[in-house]
């Protein structure tokens, strides 16, 4: 049985031209559990301004496995996501039927190890009667990764792109990735000349991170009273500003060109 299968997934993987959805097609909607629990709306996220990434995979899949390894979407995730800017969504829907618990977990079954641990993306386990999904993305290989515009245009994601690279394609989504500039009506000032960053008009400023395009933050910062921080240390780039303030959060790029 387990040759059978492994002969079906290399003539699944041979279908590689065909396995796409033309690039700027609206996204088919979906609202799927995950293994967790929870539900996740594509175009609910898309409302809220989220680019949502949905990479199809499945348990079983070398080449799923190595590119889960690579991090590349677990650190966008953590960085861009809910518990970070929260400008990004990223979803796994795992491909292969009658898969479960013991799958996932990398205990039992066909499946090449624990996706679970060290894993916080949400994944979901996609069996009858929401296996459509596969249909309407058009999925016949894997790992395919879909980046969903908050037009709910698509476009496939090269696997060999680097976290920075995925960022800069959410980027370059209509809208860009500017999140709740809020009512206070924070104005950040880059000072490249006496290379400082200055904070005006914010409430009770409690941190600031500065993270690079590959989602490291390269420095945290807490709230003083003059609200202006050194960026000397800083080279020519483009950063993500990320403040934490007595309202809540807001993230904005910044670009260092001295």
């Amino acid at each position: 049985m387990n040759k059978l299968r492994a002969t079906l997934a290399i003539l699944v993987t041979s279908l590689f031209s065909h396995a796409q959805i033309a690039h700027g097609s609206i996204a088919p909607d979906f609202n799927l559990k995950d293994i967790n629990g929870e539900w996740h709306h594509l175009h609910q996220y898309l409302a809220e301004g989220k680019t949502v990434f949905v990479e199809f995979f499945a348990c079983h899949c070398p080449s799923c496995w190595s590119y889960h390894n690579t991090g590349i979407l677990e650190s966008l995730y953590q960085t861009y996501g809910p518990a970070g800017t929260d400008q990004i969504m990223v979803i796994m829907i795992e491909y292969d039927q009658w898969n479960g618990t013991n799958e996932f977990n990398g205990t039992a079954g066909w499946t090449q190890g624990d996706w679970i641990t060290g894993s916080s993306i949400p994944k979901i386990n996609a069996e009858n009667p929401n296996r459509g999904i596969f249909t309407n993305y058009n999925v016949n290989y894997y790992p395919i990764v879909y980046k969903i515009c908050t037009d709910k245009t698509t476009e496939i994601m090269d696997i060999s792109y680097s976290t920075a690279e995925l960022f800069e394609k959410a980027d370059a989504c209509p809208g860009a990735l500017i999140v709740n500039e809020n009512e206070e009506a924070i104005e950040i000032i880059v000072d490249n000349t006496n290379k400082k960053i200055i904070l005006k008009n914010i409430n009770k400023l409690e941190s600031l991170n500065i993270i690079d395009i590959t989602g490291q933050i390269i420095k945290r910062m807490e709230g003083n009273n003059h609200n202006s921080f050194d960026t000397s240390f800083l080279t020519n780039g483009i950063y993500l500003l990320q403040i934490e303030h007595a309202g809540g959060a807001i993230a904005k790029k910044i670009y260092i060109n001295r």
